[in-house]
């Protein structure tokens, strides 16, 4: 019971930072109205979260070398569901992006903890798997929270309202936490302060997930927005973009926690970002707001389960992962978070369209894809020595 419980805290750390992430696109623009700003400084305000996440994850690489599993997880909640809290009472820009960037720093130090305890807890195909697993956790959250948002939205209700919903979950996790023992096995604890060995393989695939996370990040964001400008779409259509979007993903995601567990995790990375790109492409060439609806399945695809497998993708290269291992990818990724809001805001005021700043998606998206064939065939040539 306490592996299952375990399990169940490393996986809905996944949905509770969709909760965080996912509805941006949709929300912006209400904030934008409470604060009597642009949709596009709205966005940039978010940029401070993906900031805090960045700050977060290089904390993780100190934090877990002197507190305790338990003590980060059931205080670092708490005090989350404290900032959530104070959303509903700011009243400038600068406290709210101050308050974003906390919240951001509290939740990915969560986040690098579950990745962490995964892969302490848990080896080889069974590791892929709960990774994966967490990614279908992280794009099921995108289906639900995109709907409460959408319905939140269109009825006008406070824009913070479903972060509240956020903060429940984390009230839960604070409870699962309190009756599961969090520490690392028995053999790991032995070795706390084990070396941490470094490659150029791993270095690379950390290179490779900030620019994914950088395009990632920007589709979620402006892909609402998108269908505003091209087809004039109202809220419920262009949230139901959205959610089709993360219906793809959760519906790769799904699959790939079996499909990791049959193939290599580099050719499955390549087989699903092939998917996405090929679906982002289709997207853009939409001739009319239904099929550009319909495309996002696929577009879906191409961040259904690639976040962690990244993760999984990296440790691959490194013969005993640490939390050190875990921080790096997560940092890299965190990186390519942070800068999305603000350089995805840049490309629209300067590009002048929503189109072409996810056209630039799109080509980072090839980039991401050709490094990861790359890394693959590096890897190999490593192994046949």
């Amino acid at each position: 019971m306490n592996r299952i419980r375990l399990i169940a805290i490393c996986i809905i750390a996944a949905f509770l930072m969709s909760g965080f992430v996912n509805p941006i696109g949709l929300i912006s623009e209400p904030v934008a109205t409470a604060f009597g700003i642009s949709i596009t400084d709205a966005v940039s305000a978010f940029g401070y979260f993906t900031v805090g996440v960045f700050a977060g994850y290089v904390i993780s690489f100190y934090i877990f070398d002197h507190l305790s599993f338990r003590s980060v997880v059931i205080t670092g909640y708490l005090v989350l569901v404290a900032g959530i809290a104070l959303l509903y009472a700011v009243n400038s820009t600068v406290s709210l992006s101050l308050l974003l960037y906390c919240l951001g720093t509290l939740a990915s130090v969560e986040g690098c903890g579950a990745g962490t305890l995964i892969s302490v807890n848990w080896h080889g195909r069974q590791r892929q798997v709960i990774l994966i697993a967490q990614d279908a956790m992280f794009n099921g959250g995108g289906i639900v929270f995109t709907a409460v948002t959408t319905w939140f939205v269109a009825n006008e209700f406070h824009w913070a309202s479903t972060y509240t919903v956020v903060g429940i979950i984390a009230v839960v996790l604070v409870g699962i936490a309190a009756i599961t023992n969090l520490e690392p096995a028995i053999e790991q604890a032995e070795e706390p302060h084990s070396v941490t060995r470094w490659n150029a393989g791993i270095l690379l695939v950390g290179v490779s997930m900030a620019m994914f996370m950088t395009a990632k990040i920007s589709i979620f964001i402006w892909a609402p927005q998108f269908a505003v400008e091209r087809f004039d779409a109202d809220v419920i259509s262009s949230g139901n973009l959205l959610t089709n979007i993360f219906i793809g993903a959760f519906s790769g995601s799904l699959i790939g926690t079996w499909l990791v567990s049959k193939i290599r995790i580099a050719h499955f990375l390549i087989m699903m970002l092939a998917i996405g790109t090929t679906g982002m492409w289709m997207l853009l060439s939409s001739s009319d707001l239904e099929a550009a609806i319909l495309t996002a399945y696929l577009v879906g695809a191409s961040v259904g389960a690639t976040y962690n497998g990244y993760t999984a993708f990296a440790l691959t290269f490194v013969e005993q992962p640490t939390h050190k291992h875990i921080a790096y990818i997560l940092t890299t990724g965190g990186i390519g978070s942070a800068v999305a809001p603000w350089i995805s805001s840049a490309g629209v005021e300067m590009l002048g369209t929503i189109a072409d700043t996810l056209l630039a998606c799109f080509l980072l998206q090839l980039l991401v894809l050709t490094n990861v064939v790359l890394l693959n065939l590096y890897q190999s040539r490593l192994a046949s020595k």
